[in-house]
């Protein structure tokens, strides 16, 4: 199997090298800042931090909100050109670190969600129309882990600079270090929107997201994200509140649990472009349901939050995986911008219900988010099943 998958991975196309490496590139220039806001926002602005809640949040919705829009953008326009945009936007967030006033910090805030979701919609939406249905599970496990070795290095590389030089002079590495991925975009990531149909028309945006479908789809990513939400915030709270220590939920939920997500992903997508979609899904959201259970009803158990904490990193991790695999099965290349948009959008409100809740719950009972966060994946799998009962496009349609 790891012959085989080696194999799979030395075929991967050089546009999805180029993309891995531009995500790569623009994480290390910019993924740390949001690691640091709170600190910042704390240390050095003596605000609380229901005002880093409140910048977050806000980013979070607006990156929701231009999702669709730029997926239709990426549809006609070609994914390089909102690529970019999202890339040089990210800067905002750098650019927060420079001013100590609050509405500008707001303002800049917004700006970064645009971007956010310019950037996650048009990467994401070129990774799959330059895969194949037979790699895409492969490319997008790639995808992730450049992504999320971007993030790593970029914490590694800001903390000691902050600490020696302070948030400004972070901040100003950061900006010019972003302009690289932005070049590299222009530069060499070759464009691979599909050429419209001679006679063809557009289905046109209301259309294409009113199908049973891609509803589905997108109700499937806010169910099982929110999921994700509530355990990526309850379980190292937990954690750190059973140990009083904050090794157990740096070190065994963070490192080990997206180390051993980073395999998994690779495993799932080979697992998913070899014999479909379909099963993966369902295994992983089956587990995510019995994970939640089990950590519902034993939350005061140590080892139980460890295990169970560790296993739901990987399951989170690879369900993303999945879903994408999902989305390049069931759309047309020309409408694949928008769906992966408006999909996007309901990540983006599903990570921050999840999060809602659990912040809201955890501190009346902790068994209490988790049940939601079980029930959540029961959603997902009835959602799942209505989908893959539903009429897929053809392999015309879709290659």
């Amino acid at each position: 199997m790891i012959a085989r998958l080696r194999a799979r991975l030395g075929a991967v196309p050089p546009a999805l090298v180029t993309i891995v490496s531009i995500l790569f590139l623009n994480n290390v220039a910019v993924a740390a800042a949001r690691a640091l806001l709170p600190i910042y926002v704390e240390r050095d602005l003596g605000m609380s931090p229901a005002f880093t809640s409140l910048l977050v949040s806000l980013e979070t919705v607006m990156g929701g909100l231009i999702s669709v829009i730029a997926g239709a953008l990426a549809d006609r326009l070609g994914h390089r050109l909102v690529l970019v945009i999202g890339i040089l936007g990210f800067s905002a967030g750098l650019l927060q670190y420079l001013t100590g006033v609050p509405w500008l910090l707001v303002a800049l805030a917004v700006v970064l969600g645009l971007a956010h979701g310019m950037r996650s919609t048009s990467g994401q939406s070129y990774l799959l129309t330059a895969s194949s249905r037979q790699s895409v599970g492969v490319a997008t496990a790639a995808y992730f882990l450049g992504g999320t070795i971007g993030m790593s290095a970029s914490s590694a590389v800001a903390g000691p600079v902050v600490e020696r030089f302070g948030f400004a002079a972070y901040a100003l590495v950061g900006l010019g270090l972003n302009l690289v991925p932005a070049i590299i975009t222009l530069r060499y990531l070759r464009d691979v929107r599909p050429e419209r149909p001679a006679g063809g028309a557009d289905r046109g945006t209301w259309n294409v997201l009113m199908r049973r479908e891609v509803w589905l789809m997108g109700w499937l990513r806010f169910a099982s994200t929110a999921f994700w939400g509530i355990w990526s915030l309850a379980l190292p709270l937990l954690m750190f509140r059973a140990t009083a220590s904050v090794l157990p939920p740096a070190l065994l939920y963070g490192t080990v649990g997206m180390s051993l997500a980073a395999v998994s992903q690779f495993l799932i997508g080979h697992w998913s472009d070899r014999g479909g979609r379909i099963v993966p899904v369902y295994v992983v959201l089956g587990l995510q349901f019995v994970l939640a259970i089990v950590a519902s009803l034993a939350w005061q158990s140590t080892p139980v939050l460890i295990l169970t904490g560790i296993a739901g990193v990987v399951t989170g991790w690879t369900m993303s995986v999945l879903v994408l695999g999902v989305v390049r099965d069931r759309t047309a290349p020309l409408e694949r911008g928008r769906v992966v948009g408006f999909v996007h959008a309901l990540w983006s409100f599903g990570i921050l219900a999840g999060t809602v809740i659990a912040g809201t719950l955890i501190d009346i009972d902790p068994g209490l988010p988790l049940a939601i966060g079980a029930l959540a994946n029961l959603v997902s799998l009835i959602i799942a099943a209505m989908l893959f009962h539903g009429r897929r496009v053809t392999a015309l349609e879709s290659e």
